[in-house]
């Protein structure tokens, strides 16, 4: 993803950012999510974000993303259970990305090092949204 940061311009993207880094800010936020469903009842989110030209002034295209709560547990299921990630690969998942703990933290429980948890949550992200996207034009979850 390419960013370029000026006073007037900052946050403005110019390329389309990755599905996976899109997933993975969702799971960032899976608890305010079941929070909201179980008060609201609602299970589906949409998001949109709009891609720049290279000037950051003219809008190239919009980019609207849909989430839905049951696809985001079923992502979260144990092999054992239908889940498509390893063990090792959930359980970064859910110690890094679902409770928010530091990869220095979570290396220590899984007794590996912090560019493995790394590892482990960016593949597990990836081939979460190698199922949920079908490429990279596909903006359903």
């Amino acid at each position: 993803m390419k960013t370029k940061i000026n006073p007037s311009n900052k946050g403005r993207v110019t390329d389309r950012i990755p599905p996976h880094r899109i997933l993975r800010e969702v799971y960032r936020h899976y608890g305010e999510f079941e929070a909201l469903f179980s008060s609201t009842g609602k299970h589906v989110l949409e998001h949109g974000y709009f891609v720049y030209e290279p000037d950051l002034e003219t809008i190239r295209e919009k980019i609207m993303i849909t989430v839905s709560l049951f696809d985001l547990r079923d992502g979260l299921n144990p092999q054992s259970e239908g889940g498509i990630l390893s063990s090792r690969k959930l359980e970064a998942v859910m110690l890094n990305v679902i409770r928010d703990m530091k990869q220095r933290d979570v290396a220590d429980i899984m007794g590996i090092t912090t560019v493995s948890v790394g590892q482990y949550v960016e593949q597990a992200m990836i081939q979460l949204a190698d199922k949920y996207f079908s490429g990279a034009e596909r903006n359903v979850l």
